[in-house]
């Protein structure tokens, strides 16, 4: 698969209209990178994923409330009721910081388990976006096909009705001709008159599956060469599978959230220290002076050991090791899948470059065969279903040429976005990247406090 040469050609080829018309696939494809609703929900989904690593992470920071009391209180002076009552009102306002110092690795694990999910979310988010490129290009040589195959019929409907008239007019003029002859011009006719309105319906179709993925109708739409990126040898697309699919990555990185999974259940078993401190006034309500308020001022240091859960924690435990031996599991599903795809797609590849070529040879000999055959045929040196027949060999090699150059491009589509490489990085030089790591780097340490490494730090090493 040696088409190095090719491979930004065949997709960054400039056609005469802009981007509204997607007449490229490269316009196409940036279209849809820009404003198909799926892709964009994905991204607004990997938005939220990214909430729940910040949300583990205010397990190390410091929360600090503030509160107001007011109470009124009537009752008996004493217990000698004869005694009267007694009126008292109260006021109480504090500010209280509670500090978080060691977790016993909780939060530690929880933050590894939810920094795993948003890096597997990242990889879902580059599954969808290949497959909704993959969508697109098959939308894209969908309509290239079925166009391709709406001349080809349309052009099969010309050459017939010719050859109804002629048949037509040798009969009448007496010549080699018989009725039978005209009987199986006129019928291929017909025939070509159904075959030109069932490709003129599926064109239909296919333009409005172009319309549903990629947002615009379909313009005058560029066949491409190839699909760039593609690998080389498939050796190299094995090992770029492995590597980079985002499917095998995605599952890799779920293993390793419920792994950390198991590590946050085991430190249940774990102490936790904890900090708090409080400051405030308290005093009369009414009549209210702020000079007569008492001052109050409390701190507190407070460790907690679990020593008896009723078999909660062991269950819990229990549960994450099974939740992860699922998703190792799921691991090797997932690269088996991987590599099937690879063989699959690579010799769906490496057979449609030799469709290609073969089928564009059968046309070009087809097309000359029918020129010879037309031209014998008005010498009298061939017979009209001589003609039908070379007229159904060309467009049949038509047909199949227009077929294996679309399945060819579909098949690369797949090879690439097993490998990885069916990506707007690879397929959309230029174009301005919605990294998910940039819009996750900016609320990763939102509320952070100064202190925090140092009681991660602790907190990590107490978890391990």
């Amino acid at each position: 698969m040696n088409r190095a040469t090719l491979l930004a050609a065949g997709l960054l080829a400039v056609s005469g209209a802009g981007v509204a018309n997607a007449e490229t696939l490269q316009d196409a494809l940036s279209l849809a990178y820009r404003t198909n609703p799926s892709l964009s929900g994905q991204r607004a989904l990997q938005r939220a994923t990214n909430e729940n690593s910040v949300q583990a992470r205010t397990g190390w920071r410091p929360v600090v409330t503030a509160h107001v009391d007011s109470g009124y209180q009537q009752g008996p002076y004493s217990y000698d009721y004869r005694a009267g009552t007694i009126q008292t009102n109260s006021v109480e306002a504090a500010v209280t910081v509670t500090q978080p110092l060691y977790t016993g690795g909780r939060v530690a694990n929880a933050v590894r388990a939810a920094d795993a999910r948003v890096q597997a979310g990242q990889q879902g988010l580059r599954l969808i976006e290949a497959q909704t490129f993959q969508t697109v290009i098959l939308a894209y040589m969908d309509v290239l096909r079925d166009q391709d195959i709406v001349t080809v019929r349309h052009a099969d409907l010309v050459t017939l009705e010719r050859q109804v008239t002629e048949t037509t007019s040798r009969f009448d003029l007496g010549a080699q001709v018989t009725r039978t002859d005209v009987a199986q011009a006129e019928a291929q006719r017909q025939q070509a008159v159904a075959s030109l309105a069932a490709a003129d319906a599926q064109l239909d179709a296919s333009r409005a599956d172009y319309r549903a993925a990629v947002g615009v109708s379909p313009g005058a739409l560029v066949q491409p060469t190839a699909l760039p990126g593609l690998p080389a040898v498939l050796d190299v697309a094995l090992a770029r599978a492995d590597d980079t699919s985002p499917a095998l990555q995605q599952s890799r990185l779920a293993a390793t959230a419920s792994q950390a999974d198991v590590a946050a259940a085991r430190s249940a078993y774990m102490p936790t220290i904890g900090a708090q401190g409080s400051f405030g006034y308290i005093g009369a309500a009414a009549p209210f002076r702020s000079h007569e308020l008492d001052r109050e001022v409390t701190g507190l240091v407070t460790l907690t050991q679990p020593l008896v859960t009723g078999g909660l924690v062991a269950s819990q435990v229990r549960q994450a090791k099974d939740r992860n031996e699922a998703d190792r599991q799921a691991v090797d599903t997932a690269a088996r899948q991987a590599e099937q795809t690879v063989l699959t797609a690579w010799s769906q590849v490496h057979a449609g470059m030799i469709s290609i070529h073969a089928n564009e040879g059968q046309a070009a000999a087809a097309a000359a065969a029918l020129k010879g055959y037309q031209l014998e045929y008005g010498y009298g040196l061939r017979s009209t279903l001589d003609v039908l027949i070379a007229d159904e060999n060309l467009r049949a090699a038509q047909v199949s040429l227009a077929e294996s150059r679309h399945d060819t491009i579909v098949a690369e589509a797949s090879l690439l976005a097993v490998t990885g490489g069916l990506d707007a990085r690879a397929l959309l030089p230029g174009t301005t990247i919605q990294d998910p790591q940039v819009a996750f780097n900016k609320v990763k340490h939102a509320g952070a406090a100064p202190w925090e490494g140092v009681i991660a730090t602790l907190d990590r090493a107490g978890g391990r």
